[in-house]
């Protein structure tokens, strides 16, 4: 998991008044991914294009190949209340995640960041950092640093295809796996807020993981992870 450094470059669309980037809601699911076009629903964090390296689209899905660096995906377009669907596929050891209610975030620095909780993804058997279960907050399914999975989890390990869900309505966001859901929380509480505070994400001034809208956005840990199926429902 990394802090998106945006000190210079914020994409036009992240200027834009949530009504101009939503347009008007659509009934039903959205593709975030057609199987072949990433571009269409997805820029690089770094520049307003698709990476050249190390995102490709294999038969179908949209991989991050190993050992390579192509920066962060974020989608073009910012979400409020919404359902969040994918399927992943983790190379062994992988680590990797994708990010909601991503949003530019003032550090008491002065510094400009991008970031959003995070649904993590990382293969809980072999990565030296959750393996033997040393770090529930940071396994497959937790919300990065927050809160664990609960003990209905199942994840089918690196190398097979697992799904991921995010349920955003309001404050209160849920976090599915493979059909099971293994955490609940509500952002902008107290609570909520005493947890983010004994993270490094203490760092912000305020509103980590509280802005109305924000993007969704893939990560990139130089490590081997599959995607397909993506799909959004506005609420």
């Amino acid at each position: 998991m990394k802090i998106v450094n945006v000190l210079i470059w914020i994409p036009l669309f992240m200027l834009l008044p949530p009504q101009e980037s939503l347009g008007q809601a659509q009934a039903g699911w959205e593709s975030l991914f057609n199987g072949s076009d990433p571009g269409k629903h997805w820029v690089s964090v770094a520049g307003g294009t698709l990476p050249n390296a190390a995102w490709k689209v294999d038969q179908g899905t949209l991989r991050h190949e190993q050992g390579q660096r192509g920066g962060d995906l974020i989608s073009k377009h910012v979400y409020k209340d919404f359902i969040l669907e994918l399927e992943f596929k983790l190379d062994k050891n992988a680590n990797s995640g994708i990010k909601y209610f991503v949003a530019p975030l003032h550090t008491k620095s002065g510094k400009v960041e991008l970031n959003g909780p995070e649904f993590q993804m990382i293969d809980d058997v072999n990565h030296e950092s959750v393996k033997g279960g040393i770090s529930p907050k940071t396994e497959t399914g937790s919300v990065y640093l927050l809160y664990a999975p609960n003990a209905k989890k199942v994840f089918y390990g690196h190398g097979k295809w697992n799904k991921a869900k995010v349920v955003v309505r309001g404050k209160q966001v849920e976090h599915w796996l493979n059909g099971v859901k293994i955490v609940s929380y509500e952002r902008g509480t107290s609570s909520f807020r005493a947890l983010v505070a004994g993270t490094k994400f203490e760092m912000y001034q305020s509103g980590y993981g509280e802005a109305e809208y924000g993007h969704i956005l893939l990560t990139d840990h130089q490590d081997g992870a599959s995607f397909r199926n993506i799909r959004i429902k506005r609420l």
